[in-house]
């Protein structure tokens, strides 16, 4: 028998025993509603003859009055009449009605004398009291009648249960020894094909796998044989091919990161040296018209930028020659502290001198991380910004704020914008397709950027509604615990 047949022979033979378990809890349910249902109809009947005796007993108190109203004793004695008559039309069928039989006589007895010209009440008492003797009677015959039913009710799902419970072990017993065979033919042939497949992984394909189970394992077990020898042939044909491609990979990529060192050093120190060259020329103008304290002391402050400038020259060196390896001293800072020393640097490119920049920080932006990379960070989204407007309009703005234990930076420009298309690519090394930056870069600016931001555990991304709506770059870094809203 075959892996299949034997599948849909046990599933068949779950689906017989989940019927056979159905139709006895069905006929077990069966019974018990018509147990149910009688029991229902005696409690409603007893319910009439409770009525209609509380009604004969009403009657009854009337008469005792010394002027008894007949006018109120005449209806109740009909509407008792008509109660008892249902009362043995239901119940006449279940058991002997004797008592509410008597019941109705006594009501009829004392209907007539009461139809009488000068009825004596005493006599017509004298029959209610016999009538709700019978009442008395009748209600406790339903009484035991409810009280066997009850009680075959009980036995009759007692033994639905067992019955049921019966079924379900006999069915869970056929359906474990099946599973077990069934494991046994299924798991050892597929033990077989893990060890097999194991040694193929382990790239040993001369280990035939052993031909075990049923008809599809043996199909299988075949296949895979076939497979491993032709696998064994072409993998050692692709390893030399590999052994050949390898080397020459190697040889490529060497070159590869020559010239992206080579980028990116052109890249980083383009922006220190563009502040360099900016203030130089700025302090070369100033000394040349006038001489003075005033002027000299600009001029100090001017060299110490040019210092501070080419110390980051070297650094951003450093850092690239030893492949973005990077200063790993971190401290705690303050963003909005850094951002405004880029404007004050981004104000000696003389390129971009008639943008204007502005700056906005709602609450604290402290943040643990390198002040250097910080900066690097800030500079090249500052000066890409300033690269995407145009004069006098052009206008950037950095903004900051602190979210959800997060510092939020963004730097906005209503320049040119991004197109969707570009957005995708913006952080890709060697990617510079921005329109509106007139001034070419090498693309390895927003790849450091995005570097430098994600090694600080932070996030940055890129956003713009389209070409010629601007766009927006926000940096996101833990904030430091406690500072802040």
């Amino acid at each position: 028998m075959s892996l299949k047949e034997k599948f849909l022979l046990r599933d068949w033979g779950l689906v017989f025993g989940l019927l056979l378990v159905g139709a006895v809890a069905l006929w077990g349910m069966d019974g018990l509603r018509r147990q149910v249902h009688v029991t229902q109809s005696a409690y409603a009947d007893m319910n009439l003859a409770r009525v209609a005796s509380h009604m004969v007993a009403e009657a009854s108190d009337e008469l005792a009055k010394p002027a008894p109203d007949l006018a109120v004793v005449r209806p109740k004695i009909d509407q008792a009449i008509a109660k008892t008559n249902l009362f043995i039309q239901n119940e006449a069928k279940n058991y002997n009605t004797g008592g509410a039989w008597d019941a109705l006589q006594s009501l009829q007895s004392a209907a007539k004398l009461l139809a009488g010209t000068s009825p004596d009440a005493a006599a017509v008492n004298a029959h209610l009291t016999k009538a709700q003797l019978g009442y008395a009677a009748a209600v406790e015959l339903c009484q035991r009648f409810i009280e066997v039913k009850d009680r075959l009710a009980s036995e009759q799902l007692w033994n639905t249960m067992k019955v049921v419970a019966g079924v379900i072990v006999f069915t869970l017993l056929c359906a474990t020894l099946t599973s077990i065979f069934q494991y046994r033919g299924v798991m050892r042939p597929l033990e077989h094909l893990r060890a097999g497949v194991r040694r193929v992984a382990a790239a040993q394909f001369n280990g035939a796998i052993q031909e075990k189970g049923g008809k599809e394992f043996v199909d299988l077990a075949n296949d895979f044989n076939a497979m491993a020898a032709e696998l064994d042939s072409f993998y050692r044909k692709l390893e030399d091919k590999v052994n050949e491609k390898s080397r020459e990979l190697v040889r490529s990529e060497r070159l590869a990161s020559v010239g992206f060192l080579a980028a990116g050093v052109a890249h980083e120190i383009n922006n220190p040296l563009n502040i360099i060259s900016g203030y130089a020329e700025l302090s070369y103008k100033r000394l040349g018209t006038k001489v003075d304290r005033s002027s000299v002391k600009d001029t100090l402050q001017v060299l110490k930028i040019i210092r501070d400038e080419a110390f980051r020259c070297k650094e951003i060196t450093a850092k690239l020659l030893s492949l973005a390896k990077g200063s790993n001293t971190r401290e705690p800072l303050a963003l909005d502290t850094v951002a405004r020393e880029v404007v004050v640097l981004a104000g000696g490119l003389k390129d971009y001198r008639d943008r204007l920049i502005e700056l906005k920080f709602d609450g604290s932006l402290k943040v643990v991380a390198n002040p250097a990379e910080m900066k690097q960070v800030l500079l090249n989204l500052t000066v890409n910004a300033l690269q995407a407007v145009k004069p006098p309009d052009g206008r950037v703005l950095i903004e900051g704020r602190r979210k959800n234990g997060w510092v939020e930076l963004s730097v906005c420009d209503n320049g040119d914008g991004i197109c969707a298309e570009s957005l995708k690519h913006v952080f890709e090394p060697f990617f510079s397709r921005r329109p509106g930056a007139r001034a070419p870069g090498t693309g390895l600016g927003l790849s450091i950027t995005h570097a430098i931001v994600e090694n600080h555990g932070g996030r940055i991304r890129a956003e713009s509604p389209g070409t010629g709506r601007g766009s927006r770059f926000t940096v996101e870094l833990p904030a430091v615990a406690g500072e802040g809203s």
